[in-house]
């Protein structure tokens, strides 16, 4: 339960008399250390706004006031966003330089006008760009999967150029998180359905097939 706290006559002129040049968390030590009070952040709100003890501050800019950066030009500094030291923008990266995504998919800097801010160069992931290099353009409605699920497995032989039917029989099948041993028998039956038109489809929980 709540603890009932008594303000005192004493107490509410302490808060009117500080609370103008005085933070809140500063009030609530001072208010312990004096009359043993022991106010939560809460506590100390509700308190100030049932008496009407105002702070005194707006957040506005007082006329003849003077601004923290007055003097100040130019660069003042890094703060939490800025870039840190050493670090590279990956539009500033070498060409052919690489990196991870989130999703775990490899990146990498390719000598290839980027078609939203037309520069010379831009970010692609690199299994198509070793697929295409080798191919030739991947065809409409295709997309490059990795036959052992392994996304840093770059091998040729390993880059499979597959339509998006297909594509879709694996995910239906869990395709990527088969056993090794299981997947080429698995990529021969998609590609089964896939030709004969058939989606393994799972009826959704608590449905029955008519």
């Amino acid at each position: 339960m709540p603890q009932f706290v008594k303000y005192t006559p004493e107490v509410l002129q302490y808060l009117r008399d500080n609370y103008t040049t005085t933070t809140q968390p500063e009030l609530r030590v001072e208010l312990k250390a004096r009359f043993g009070l022991n106010l939560t952040r809460q506590a100390l709100n509700q308190a100030l706004k049932k008496y009407g003890i105002p702070c005194g501050r707006t957040g506005q800019f007082v006329a003849g006031g003077t601004s923290w950066n007055k003097g100040k030009t130019g660069y003042m500094g890094a703060n939490k966003t800025s870039f840190k030291k050493g670090n590279m923008p990956w539009t500033k990266r070498p060409l052919y330089s690489e990196s991870v995504g989130k999703d775990g998919y490899v990146f990498i800097i390719v000598p290839e006008r980027n078609p939203w801010t037309g520069a010379e160069t831009r970010r692609k992931h690199k299994h198509l760009w070793l697929w295409e290099q080798a191919n030739g353009p991947i065809p409409p409605k295709h997309a490059v999967i990795f036959a052992d699920g392994d996304m840093h497995n770059f091998a040729l032989e390993n880059l499979l150029c597959v339509s998006r039917t297909l594509l879709l029989i694996l995910n239906l099948h869990d395709y990527k998180n088969q056993p090794a041993e299981l997947k080429p028998s698995i990529l021969a039956l998609a590609k089964l359905e896939a030709e004969a038109g058939v989606r393994s489809i799972k009826p959704a929980a608590g449905r029955k097939r008519k």
